[in-house]
């Protein structure tokens, strides 16, 4: 079995299309096109806490990124420009870029979860019918023969592995995070991180925080110094592009 195997999946809110934001951004001229492209970088940065970094393959970044989700690289200029401006991307370095919704709407399990929630769904079909007049629960024929050929040794694993994923929902102690920081080799003060998010009430906006060592992670990588090498300054706008941005933000909402 492949225990370390997550599934991830991009959790979207019934108010997302109702954004302000998000409405503006549809409202530009090519504006599906550049909200289509939005999601496409959430998805792409599932797996990296939020975070699209810029490898230096082509010119800037908006090049680079037009490569990785097959738009083109004007389409991807004035979607990221406008993420900028709005406070839906962030980036001190122009090298590293930060969705800040990603973490708010990622949604993952582990193959242990999806093991345990079918170990629970075929433990309701096996659960006793309730006579109503008798008050007697009795198993139909169908479910007792299913219960025969349950493989025992199994279900204890899984009931072990539903143990340990519960174990991983609760909030961690401050010695768990001194721990995974000495784990990881973070530079991140453990108690500055726990304080933090401890007076938070372990949240992100409204959201309960799910991993906080995605969270700390993405702590350390902020912390690590910048690498040393020369960025390019970025190139001049493509004129087309550079309209459609004037157009944006030279007129009030």
């Amino acid at each position: 079995m492949s225990e370390g195997k997550r599934y991830y999946w991009l959790k979207l809110k019934d108010d997302f299309f109702q954004s302000k934001r998000i409405k503006k951004l549809r409202n530009m001229a090519g504006g599906d096109t550049y909200t289509v492209i939005y999601l496409k970088m959430q998805l792409l940065a599932l797996r990296t806490d939020g975070v699209l970094r810029w490898s230096g393959l082509e010119d800037n970044f908006a090049q680079e990124l037009a490569l990785d989700l097959d738009e083109k690289p004007e389409d991807v200029e004035v979607t990221l420009m406008y993420l900028l401006n709005v406070g839906l991307a962030e980036t001190n370095d122009n090298i590293s870029f930060f969705l800040p919704w990603v973490l708010e709407n990622t949604g993952s399990e582990t193959a242990a979860t999806l093991r345990s929630r079918d170990y629970r769904a075929r433990q309701k079909m096996l659960q006793c019918n309730t006579d109503a007049t008798l008050m007697q629960r009795t198993c139909n024929t169908s479910a007792t023969q299913v219960q025969h050929v349950r493989d025992v040794e199994s279900e204890k694993e899984i009931e072990k592995e539903i143990d340990i994923e519960s174990e991983s929902d609760k909030r961690p102690t401050l010695q768990q995070v001194k721990d995974y920081a000495s784990e990881i080799g973070s530079i991140v003060e453990p108690e500055r991180f726990y304080n933090f998010y401890a007076e938070k009430g372990w949240k992100t906006g409204n959201e309960p925080i799910n991993d906080w060592k995605a969270i700390f992670r993405k702590w350390s990588a902020d912390e690590r110094p910048k690498k040393m090498y020369k960025v390019d300054p970025p190139k001049k706008i493509d004129p087309d592009a550079l309209r459609k941005i004037q157009e944006v933000f030279g007129n009030g909402e």
